[in-house]
């Protein structure tokens, strides 16, 4: 029977990033509203109602993709669990023979993996799974590549971690 040690759902929640969402709609809109004068005065309303109605419909759909990713971290005594929705169909799964060593550390989402998503940035950093913030369970893998996985709970998978090992 599977034990579990720890359970983690994060989805991308920073405001910034939906301001900066807002702020490029607004100025979509804007220059839509602009350009929908001069593409009438041409006879061109009908394209001018497609280009609107194409314009809302990628905002709408880009939303709604930021809404649907999320990061889903198990650990439990057969391994770490990892999933992140919708780019991955299935969990993926670190078995514990697999791994050399561990941490939780603080890292540099940007310096060292280019932002948040799921990342890869060679031998140096490995690659990254993470949604947000700046800690992550870092893994030393036996094969001698590296894997951080995002967490917004570092204490909680710290003790996961050295129950799973054990």
């Amino acid at each position: 029977m599977a034990r579990a040690y720890f359970n983690e759902t994060q989805r991308f929640r920073q405001w910034w990033m939906y301001l900066v969402y807002a702020l490029v709609f607004a100025s979509w809109v804007y220059t839509l509203i602009i350009m929908y004068p001069e593409t009438q005065q041409e006879g061109g309303e009908r394209a001018s109602w497609v280009l609107i109605g194409n314009s809302v419909a990628i905002f709408a759909a880009l939303f709604l993709l930021i809404r649907v990713f999320k990061l889903k971290t198990k650990i439990r005594n057969e391994g770490i669990y990892y999933r992140f929705v919708p780019l991955h169909f299935k969990d993926k799964l670190i078995n514990p023979d697999d791994i050399n060593t561990f941490e939780v550390r603080k890292y540099k989402p940007i310096m060292e993996y280019g932002g948040w998503g799921v990342k890869s940035r060679g031998k140096k950093y490995g690659k990254a799974v993470n949604i947000s913030g700046n800690m992550g369970l870092q893994l030393y893998l036996k094969n001698g590549s590296k894997l951080l996985i995002g967490t917004q709970k570092p204490s909680a998978i710290q003790k996961a971690m050295e129950a799973m090992m054990a």
